[in-house]
C-alpha cells in the first residue's frame, strides 16, 4: 500500500515537472515563458518527490523553483525554495549540499533586506553540523552574528557569538573562543545584561587560566571591576580568589574554587574546562589590581615579609 502512494506520488511530481517544462517554452504565439506557473509547478512536485521519499528529485525540483524565482526577479522566494532545498539535502543525509544551500538562502535574504531571517537560517544551519563539523558551525554562528551586528540587534549578536565562542572552546581554539568572549560582554553591556556578563568573565577567567595564563587573566579580571555590581558580587570574589591559589599553586584552594556550583553549573565548555584544569607550581606574585598602581612597586606576600623579618633579625634587627 506505501509502496503504492509513493509511486503514485512520484508519477504526480512527473506530471508537475511536464507543466513546469510547458510553461517555460516559448513559441510564434507564445513569446515570453509564464514564469510564475512554472515555479508553481516546481513547487508542486518537489512536494510530491518528498512525499513518495525521492528526496535527491525533491531537492532538484526546489533548486529548478528557485532559478525560476530569480529570473522574476523574486529573491525572497527564491531564498525560501532554497532553504527547502536545504533542508531536503539534511533529510537525505547530503550535509555538505545543505550547508551551502543554507548558506546561500542566507545571501539572499539578507540581499532582500530580510536579515533577521537571514540570520536564523544561518543559524539553523549551524546547529546542523555543530556536532559532525564543529568548525563550520562557529563560523556560521559568526556570520549570523556578523548580519544581526549589521541590523544593530545586539542581544541576537551576544546569543550567536557566545554560542560560537563556547564551540571554539570545545575546539581548544582558546584565543579566538577569547576574541568571541570579549565580544559577547561587549554585546551584553550595550544592552546592560550585567548579570549575563558576570557569566561570561568567569569563562573568559577559566580560558585564560586553561592557556596557563594567569597575568592575562588578572588583567582581564581588573579591566572587568568597572562592570556595575561586578566588583562587589560573590562571582568577582570566586575569580579573586580562583587567580590567587592558581598563582600561588595551591592545588587544594583552587580545586575548591572551581568545585563552587557558581562555576559547576555554568555552561557546558566552561565545566569542562575547570573538571580538566591543571593547576601548576606558584606562579609568583599577581599583578596590581587597580589600573592606578600599574608600574608602582607590589607589596610583598605575607610569606615574603615573615621570610624578610627573619633574615633582618638575624642580620641584627630592621634599620
Amino acid at each position: 500500500m506505501a509502496s503504492d502512494m509513493k509511486q503514485r506520488k512520484a508519477a504526480e511530481a512527473e506530471d508537475h515537472i511536464r507543466q513546469a517544462e510547458k510553461c517555460m517554452k516559448t513559441s510564434f504565439f507564445k513569446w515570453r515563458p509564464d514564469l510564475d506557473g512554472a515555479a508553481s509547478e516546481y513547487n508542486k512536485a518537489a512536494t510530491c518527490y518528498r512525499n513518495a521519499k525521492c528526496l535527491k528529485e525533491a531537492k532538484e525540483a526546489c533548486i529548478k523553483a528557485a532559478e525560476v524565482q530569480l529570473q522574476m526577479n523574486a529573491p525572497f522566494h527564491a531564498a525560501k525554495s532554497y532553504e527547502q532545498a536545504g533542508l531536503i539535502s539534511k533529510e537525505n543525509n547530503m550535509i555538505e549540499d545543505c550547508i551551502n544551500l543554507l548558506e546561500y538562502a542566507a545571501k539572499l535574504f539578507q540581499e532582500d533586506g530580510s536579515p533577521d531571517t537571514a540570520a536564523l537560517v544561518l543559524d539553523r544551519a549551524a546547529k546542523i553540523v555543530e556536532i559532525s563539523h564543529p568548525s563550520k558551525s562557529a563560523q556560521l554562528f559568526q556570520k549570523a552574528c556578523d548580519v544581526s551586528e549589521l541590523e544593530d540587534k545586539p542581544r541576537q549578536c551576544a546569543e550567536f557569538i557566545g554560542k560560537s565562542a563556547r564551540i571554539l572552546i570545545h575546539l581548544q581554539k582558546y584565543d579566538e573562543a577569547l576574541v568571541g568572549l570579549k565580544k559577547e560582554i561587549d554585546y551584553l553591556a550595550s544592552v546592560e545584561n550585567f548579570p549575563a556578563i558576570s557569566r561570561v568573565l568567569i569563562g573568559a577567567i577559566l580560558v585564560y587560566l586553561k592557556q596557563a595564563d594567569p597575568v592575562g587573566a588578572e588583567q582581564f579580571y581588573n579591566s572587568a571591576l568597572g562592570y556595575p555590581g561586578f566588583g562587589d558580587s560573590e562571582e568577582a570574589a570566586l575569580v579573586d580568589e580562583l587567580i590567587q591559589t592558581y598563582s600561588d599553586g595551591d592545588e587544594e584552594g583552587c580545586r575548591a574554587a572551581l568545585a563552587s556550583p557558581t562555576i559547576k553549573f555554568m555552561d557546558n565548555a566552561f565545566a569542562k574546562l575547570a573538571r580538566d584544569m591543571e593547576i601548576p607550581a606558584g606562579m609568583g606574585r599577581r599583578i596590581p589590581r587597580n589600573q592606578e598602581t600599574a608600574g608602582q612597586p607590589v607589596a610583598p606576600s605575607q610569606a615574603s615579609r615573615a621570610q624578610l623579618e627573619e633574615e633582618d633579625l638575624e642580620n641584627g634587627g630592621l634599620c
